[in-house]
């Protein structure tokens, strides 16, 4: 039965696929809008289509009607799109055909390709155990879904929610978190499509398969295509057809080609904060290019329709579009100090770096000795090759729009946070760039760097595509049914054991107040609950919450009836909350001993842990 879930699941994203794409071609075609190439179009009609699906999914958030209106927008989207279904099937199969008309050694990488985005693709419609997306980004569109669209400044992250997270809430409004992965993982297969086809003039058509395939084995991005839950890919995807899009001067002139490259900057940028910086260096590789003071505020224009909408989100609900790294200056009085420090510690913001540390960031080389993990690596291919750039660039569009996207976001996102993961929207640009020098290598002399080269290249891949099988093999697992899915969440899931207690104590009582709760990964909690950590709530801030009097205030206010410890409270609250449990104010109703991990999930280290429910008197 999981088999037949995960295969119908799949099918479900390619139609939504070729919905989008269908979508996006009306709207190319309608404009008459050009991009070169067979695929280069295709790649921007599903670009165009999925931006416009996103910003719609947006506006339907306010109404009151989200699931009706997730369901209306996908059926005017098919509607509208419905005549351009079959050429683009056209222009698929014809792809198809002229890729299996080449040589023998182009067809193995493709079969290769195919097997890695079949894995990838099985092992995303596992149950979700990514921590981050437990936590915020499945959390937050559901808590949408649940109770509307206002602010949650209990759960505070998400405000970092973006127009990527609007496929989240699209796949949950349907019912279903697997289809909401399975569109993560749809933005992962487009950005290894998207690297290859940027590389196919450089290199040919062998180096440019070579790209996708190096994309895809890459540990950040099979943790990120498969298990992570968090819509970065979707960048990738973005910010690499900007590029395609830019490198075509000639279509540039074009008004809404220029509006289109705006686009897909602000696509980037409205999915995430450090997006912005790659919007920005976009931006300058279209001036690079096109030189058109005009175009420019084309651009912007293009930009701003497509990635405005969750800034202008956040600066409703907060004064501050990009909450709460501007709080300190937009509205001082309101900031939470405990908070905003550890969000800056957390995405390296507030930590100084020096030149030598910012250098290494265009090589994604560097890696954060305090973040180590498949979602820091991304294998030593960029920096191994990055010298062969070198003679190989060459003053065109291409190669300008590339290197000053990846360069220049590079640089900003190392000056910036310092977190080496923040770099995987240039990923797919840099991997083209690069495997472009070790491809143009068999057209010289250097036949014995060709070796070395092709034996590192050998080894990256035999360790990228060795740590794929071994990641996401319990996830396979479940995913065909081999293992239960209670099973694999005991496993795999953290703290799953924790929030399936407080859903049996709370069950029933749904109607009767809310659940402060410190567990991090709150995603299947099915009781009303607040998130309660200070390290993460801004909410929550233990300047004004000093006194057992501060927290029976606060208590009745936020019509909290119960406090879940687990197995102690945060430090920076401990004493008041301790102090109420002292006087009888809270009281135990319910506890019990749980498994969970101690240190990272991937080590399998497990320890047991209390967990106890207590009720307020009030």
């Amino acid at each position: 039965m999981a088999l037949i879930v995960s295969c119908v699941t799949l099918l479900a994203v390619g139609l939504f696929a070729l919905m989008a794409t269908a979508l996006g071609h009306r709207l190319l075609r309608g404009r008459s809008m050009e991009v070169a190439g067979d695929a280069e179009h295709l790649l921007s009609a599903i670009a165009v289509g999925v931006v416009c699906l996103e910003v719609l999914f947006f506006l339907v958030q306010p109404s009151g009607h989200i699931r009706a209106g997730i369901v209306t927008v996908i059926a005017v989207a098919f509607f509208f799109g419905r005549n351009d279904v079959v050429p683009v099937l056209e222009k698929v199969f014809n792809l198809v055909r002229r890729a299996l008309s080449r040589s023998s050694l182009e067809k193995v990488l493709i079969g290769f390709i195919g097997a890695v985005i079949l894995i990838e693709g099985f092992a995303a419609m596992a149950p979700l155990t990514g921590s981050d997306a437990l936590h915020y980004h499945f959390t937050a569109p559901l808590l949408i879904l649940r109770s509307g669209f206002h602010p949650n400044f209990f759960l505070s992250h998400s405000f970092f929610c973006g127009q990527s997270h609007l496929l989240i809430l699209a796949g949950l409004a349907l019912g279903s978190d697997q289809l909401s992965m399975g569109l993560l993982y749809l933005g992962g297969v487009l950005a290894a499509l998207a690297g290859a086809c940027l590389a196919r003039d450089w290199a040919g058509h062998c180096w440019s398969w070579m790209v996708a395939l190096v994309f895809l084995a890459t540990p950040v991005v099979f943790w990120q295509i498969s298990a992570a839950g968090a819509p970065d890919l979707w960048m990738a995807f973005f910010a690499t057809v900007g590029v395609i899009v830019i490198s075509q001067p000639e279509n540039l002139a074009r008004s809404f080609n220029t509006i289109l490259a705006g686009a897909l900057a602000g696509a980037v940028a409205g999915t995430k904060y450090t997006g912005c910086i790659v919007a920005a260096s976009m931006g300058v590789a279209y001036f690079a290019n096109a030189r058109s003071a005009r175009g420019s505020f084309q651009f912007l224009f293009g930009a701003l329709s497509a990635g405005l909408w969750p800034y202008a989100r956040n600066l409703a609900w907060s004064g501050d579009p990009v909450f709460p790294f501007l709080t300190s200056w937009l509205s001082p009085g309101k900031v939470n100090v405990y908070v905003l420090a550890s969000y800056l510690a957390d995405t390296g913001a507030g930590v100084h770096k020096g030149a030598w540390q910012i250098l290494k960031f265009p090589f994604f080389a560097g890696i954060d000795p305090t973040h180590l993990g498949f979602w820091q690596y991304f294998g030593p291919v960029v920096l191994a090759f990055a010298p062969l750039v070198v003679p190989v660039v060459r003053n065109t569009p291409a190669w300008r729009a590339a290197l000053i996207v990846w360069i220049l976001s590079a640089l900003g996102i190392g000056a910036t946070s310092g977190m080496t993961r923040f770099l995987l929207p240039v990923l797919p640009i840099a991997v083209a760039a690069v495997l472009a020098g070790v491809g143009c290598l068999s057209l010289t002399r250097g036949r014995v760097t060709l070796y070395v080269a092709g034996a590192t290249l050998c080894g990256a891949l035999l360790f990228g595509v060795g740590g794929l099988l071994v990641y996401d093999g319990p996830a396979l697992a479940v995913a065909t049914g081999l293992t239960s899915r209670e099973a694999y969440l005991r496993q795999h899931s953290p703290e799953y054991e924790k929030t399936e207690f407080i859903n049996q104590v709370l069950e029933g009582k749904e109607g009767q107040g809310m659940a402060l709760v410190f567990v991090r990964h709150v995603f299947r909690l099915r009781v009303p609950f607040l998130y309660g950590d200070p390290a993460a709530s801004w909410a929550v801030d233990p300047s004004r919450l000093q006194t057992p009097q501060d927290w029976q205030v606060f208590l009745r206010a936020e019509n909290i009836r119960w406090v879940v410890r687990s197995p102690d409270y945060p430090t920076a609250i401990a004493a008041p909350l301790r102090e109420l449990e002292a006087q009888g104010q809270l009281v135990p109703i319910a506890r019990t001993e749980v498994s969970d991990f101690r240190g990272l999930r991937i080590l399998g280290n497990r320890q047991a842990e209390a967990i106890v429910v207590l009720e307020t008197k009030q």
